[in-house]
């Protein structure tokens, strides 16, 4: 069992044990929060005194085991890299308190990523709607993503279960980014068709042209260019997905 522990959290007594033995305590103990390829849960730490989000990533195939023991970096990790990077640099994110990987025979078996508690809303239901966003909440929104992507960020799982958002004052709201495994800091300007491509996983077209459109004025572009571009960027995204996962349907039946 590999556990490495946020400096910030390391004398905390117990702690250790307690993440060392989480293989067992994650299926007895805590609130399920989500349940599908990965499951969430809510759970005290008594060592902490307080409650904790541990993520359990879904257990890789047998070759993708090999693969992250050997050669790629866990999802957990990447995760809690990945979110000390983006507080660094200025955004808003669970504090990362540790990761976890198991092992199986000397290969990984699963993988634990454990950060703070984060109660804000999630934009999810508001993207589900369907319906224009509130102007305030998507202005700050694209706002957010140019300031991301001014600093050569690109969250990859860009969608709204994965931006938390409370008011602040009046017309300005806060965000929080979570779900951070999938991310690339890059040491150059990003191009615009890079910067188009990161909305796509927003599932309402109608949000989609909207933030478009409030992004491309922040930066002084014409909006109908950009969302036009956008749309036919997002339009090839599906396509490319719809593909993969039907290649993946295929084989997964030819398993069988």
């Amino acid at each position: 069992m590999k556990v490495v522990i946020n400096d910030k959290y390391k004398n905390i007594n117990g702690l250790a044990d307690f993440l060392h033995n989480l293989d067992t305590r994650f299926d007895q103990q805590g609130d399920t929060l989500h349940l599908a390829r990965n499951t969430v849960k809510s759970v005290v730490i008594p060592e902490l005194g307080r409650e904790v989000v541990i993520k359990r990533y879904k257990k890789p195939l047998a070759v993708q085991r090999v693969v992250y023991t050997f050669f790629r970096r866990t999802k957990a990790e990447k995760a809690y890299c990945n979110g000390l990077k983006l507080i660094e640099l200025g955004f808003d994110t669970p504090t990362p308190i540790a990761y976890v990987e198991q092992t199986h025979f000397g290969l990984i078996k699963y993988c634990y990523f454990v950060c703070e508690k984060n109660s804000d809303e999630s934009l999810e239901p508001l993207i589900l709607k369907d319906q224009p966003l509130e102007k305030d909440l998507a202005t700050s929104l694209a706002n957010l993503l140019v300031d991301l992507h001014s600093k050569g960020i690109l969250h990859h799982d860009l969608n709204g279960g994965n931006i938390l958002y409370h008011q602040v004052d009046g017309a300005k709201f806060h965000f929080s980014l979570i779900d951070n495994n999938r991310m690339e800091f890059k040491i150059r300007e990003l191009t615009l068709r890079e910067r188009l491509e990161n909305f796509c996983k927003f599932s309402s077209e109608t949000i989609f042209k909207q933030i478009v459109g409030r992004y491309a004025e922040i930066l002084g572009i014409d909006s109908n260019v950009a969302i036009k571009e956008a749309l036919d960027v997002r339009k090839k995204f599906f396509e490319a997905r719809a593909k993969r996962r039907a290649f993946w349907a295929i084989f997964k039946k030819s398993k069988k």
